[in-house]
């Protein structure tokens, strides 16, 4: 395998390569996403968001509204994102202008970040393919144009989980030239990126318990412990205190995509036999009707039959009575549970037959004027029907231009799936020539699992974190490489 990324990510740097400040790159990816972000107009604003800015403009008693903070879409970044809303609609009362002052603080945040990495990779000696490939991607890809142009709780990930990623690539390359204020910074960002979006704290917990294997030195062993118990404690410490106030807590049935779907497609497909008792235990959890509905690439008809706000702990009771009937149904239909399963993640695993029908461009409805106007009680439609044509045109264009050569190489998700296994399972069977190659993947391998479990099958969205961490294990691999030549 060194042999393999030495000749794929080998060069010599150039004077351009040299030459190149932060600034510039930062103010060529501005003028790019600004100019297109003006092209977008007005900003789109997800079903997510629009929920979101509800509950603060609720809390905050900005608009008439009655509707109470709820942790399904984390009320950390809730809060951030409507400060942000508060901030621009206090500088020019306008609805539309609070909307659009979000967009030009998250593009601005983004290119700084997006500037750095691509700052590192021409100043790497990554091979000229490689450097071109991903700078062109991360400046010019629709997916990340769109984003932008677009409200929606995960711009406000991508600059922390940016920094976090390479702080924790930097200890595992060299932990000796990481500084006591790096990794104060490094757990400061561990609990923002836990906090925006909860299932990476599994991720963060479990790749700071993997930088242990690296080495026995004490003081470092010491420093990420404590690292990692300062992160757990305060979520932990977090999550108790929403718990203790009227914030309506996240849906456990969130995380139960799979054992859902999976009894779901057995009902549908098969004359399952159950006694009484077992039929009601399913009802009790499934709502009966909503069988016909069952999406095998979507799982919130399903999950989503009965309304569980604020009810985990009838739910988790239900549950614990569900999983004998699940796991009977499982031993009879094992072929249709696998199916089931696949069904719901080949987005994220399939090279060739990939397109799930599912965000190739991350929003491409925007007929959501009536329901934005409703929601905020607007004088006038935020989009106009021409709007409307315009932009979803627009997205049309986007996604031929996804489909493109290079552009599609990019955006196959199933692609860089299997390269990030393929490395995982390499460092594990060698692991003592490429432990640290192992550890690199292993947060894209970690966010990878919850995917799996995530309720949306191949979503561009949902693969955001492992994009951006791509150009940083290129050239984390080649600085490994360049060392171990030299110690050669």
């Amino acid at each position: 395998m060194k042999k393999l990324t030495h000749n794929l990510m080998t060069t010599v740097p150039n004077n351009m390569s040299r030459n190149t400040r932060y600034w510039q790159v930062l103010l060529l990816f501005l003028f790019i996403w600004i100019l297109f972000l003006y092209i977008q107009l007005p900003i789109n604003i997800s079903n997510d968001a629009k929920n979101e800015l509800q509950q603060f403009a609720s809390y905050n008693q900005l608009i008439k509204l009655q509707v109470p903070l709820n942790n399904h879409h984390p009320v950390f970044d809730t809060m951030i994102m409507g400060f942000i809303f508060k901030v621009g609609k206090s500088i020019h009362n306008s609805f539309s202008f609070g909307i659009l002052f979000i967009a030009l603080v998250q593009t601005v945040i983004s290119a700084a970040s997006f500037a750095f990495v691509t700052y590192k990779l021409f100043k790497s000696d990554v091979s000229s393919l490689l450097k071109w490939f991903f700078s062109t991607m991360l400046l010019l890809s629709p997916m990340w144009l769109n984003l932008n142009a677009t409200i929606v709780k995960d711009n406000l990930l991508v600059a922390p989980l940016i920094f976090w990623f390479y702080i924790f690539s930097q200890l595992v390359i060299d932990r000796k030239k990481v500084t006591n204020l790096s990794l104060i910074v490094f757990f400061l960002l561990s609990i923002i990126i836990s906090l925006m979006r909860p299932n990476t704290f599994y991720v963060v917990i479990v790749s700071l318990v993997a930088l242990l294997l690296l080495d026995r030195d004490k003081v470092f062993c010491f420093k990420i412990i404590v690292i990692s118990l300062l992160t757990m404690l305060t979520v932990s410490g977090y999550n108790d205190v929403l718990s203790r106030t009227e914030i309506i807590p996240a849906k456990n049935v969130e995380m139960m995509s799979v054992p859902l779907q999976q009894t779901a497609r057995v009902m549908r497909y098969h004359k399952v036999i159950l006694n009484k008792k077992e039929q009601r235990i399913i009802d009790a959890i499934i709502e009966p009707n909503s069988i016909k509905n069952y999406n095998p690439q979507v799982s919130d008809p399903i999950k989503g039959s009965y309304n569980w706000n604020g009810k985990n702990s009838d739910f988790n009771k239900k549950f614990k009575a569900f999983l004998p009937v699940w796991l009977k149904l499982g031993l009879k239909y094992p072929k249709t549970y696998f199916e089931a399963t696949y069904a719901n993640i080949f987005g994220y695993l399939n090279v060739i037959h990939r397109d799930s029908g599912q965000g190739q461009v991350l929003f491409t409805h925007y007929d959501v004027a009536s329901q934005i106007t409703k929601s905020f009680r607007l004088k006038s439609d935020y989009t106009s029907p021409e709007q409307v044509r315009i932009k979803n045109n627009m997205a049309h264009q986007f996604i031929k231009i996804l489909n493109a050569p290079v552009f599609n190489i990019y955006q196959n998700l199933g692609l860089w799936s299997w390269f990030i296994v393929y490395i995982f399972v390499t460092g594990l069977l060698h692991f003592k020539l490429y432990k640290r190659e192992m550890l690199l993947v292993l947060p894209a391998l970690l966010t990878l699992g919850t995917l799996f479990l995530s309720p949306v099958n191949g979503l561009n969205r949902y693969y955001i974190p492992i994009f951006l961490m791509l150009p940083l294990i290129a050239i984390s691999f080649k600085t490994i490489d360049t060392k171990w030549e030299r110690d050669v």
